[in-house]
């Protein structure tokens, strides 16, 4: 298998290792497994990208826009503000946190890498179709976020992290910001495009 990185792509990769390294260092030293076993999921999906970008169309932003939903989420669990971890941290009042966030941001990154991942097997009936298209993006991204609290189960079963992952109504809140980040990033792909 031969990996063809890109001049351009070089510098994200380059990023991308030294940070994930770096917070695998810092989650081992606060004996922060939960996110040492996250760090490692990250870095098995960052190997599958680096080989596989080309065969699942993943533009250089879109692979940014990867790295940004990992740098949130790893900073995530590995960062106190005041003594609350980033994740438990509240944005906006109390309905709106860091989890919710990265949440959201990471069904509109997903969405999008659905939408490339489809668009070249795509018929123009299908393509013309807004309405069925938008359903089977919102459906792929929710899955790709199911597949991410079938991971978070992991760290409950394996390490005991039941009190970090927090209970029903975080997977709920979870997979409902999901679900709006990638309504979010629908309407985005779906606006008309001028001629």
């Amino acid at each position: 298998m031969k990996l063809n990185i890109t001049a351009g792509k070089r510098p994200l990769l380059f990023f991308t290792l030294c940070f994930l390294f770096a917070m695998a260092v810092v989650a081992f030293n606060n004996r922060n497994w939960e996110f040492l076993y996250y760090t490692a999921i990250v870095s098995t999906l960052l190997l599958v990208v680096v080989f596989y970008h080309k065969t699942l169309y993943l533009t250089k932003t879109i692979m940014a826009g990867l790295l940004l939903v990992a740098v949130l989420h790893i900073l995530g669990g590995n960062v106190n503000i005041g003594g609350t971890r980033l994740y438990d941290f509240w944005i906006l009042g109390y309905w709106f946190r860091y989890d919710n966030l990265v949440h959201f941001i990471g069904s509109f990154v997903a969405t999008f890498i659905a939408y490339n991942i489809l668009q070249p097997h795509l018929d123009m009936a299908l393509k013309r179709n807004w309405v069925l298209l938008s359903i089977i993006l919102v459906l792929m991204a929710s899955g790709i976020g199911a597949v991410n609290e079938i991971l978070e189960l992991g760290a409950v079963i394996m390490l005991g992290a039941s009190q970090q992952v927090g209970g029903y109504m975080n997977n709920a809140f979870d997979l409902v910001w999901n679900f709006l980040g990638s309504a979010a990033a629908v309407f985005f792909l779906m606006k008309p495009k001028p001629e």
